[in-house]
């Protein structure tokens, strides 16, 4: 229970951060991102890993937790610190 109110303690401190300063909450919380561009990318910030990847899903590690891309001639690109990009025709994004 405490760590629970822990948590809560620390989000509300980056939302106070975050109105104060002026800047996105997620740039100083390492909140995931993920920006979805039509049906063809998927910008994936906070990525800690790739759990599976083949032409029809990728599975990646986002902290603890997994998101699941499906579609068609997906691809990986650009990978580098935390961000990635899934190019291809996609079906869907699940969290």
């Amino acid at each position: 229970m405490a760590l629970h109110k822990s948590k809560k303690r620390k989000q509300k401190l980056y939302e106070r951060i975050s109105l104060f300063c002026e800047i996105p909450q997620e740039s100083i919380a390492n909140i995931p991102v993920f920006v979805l561009r039509g049906h063809h990318e998927l910008e994936a910030e906070g990525c800690t890993g790739i759990l599976e990847y083949n032409s029809s899903r990728i599975i990646l590690a986002i902290g603890k937790e997994k998101l699941t891309v499906l579609g068609e001639f997906l691809v990986l690109s650009d990978f580098s610190d935390r961000l990635l990009y899934v190019r291809g025709n996609i079906k869907s994004v699940s969290f």
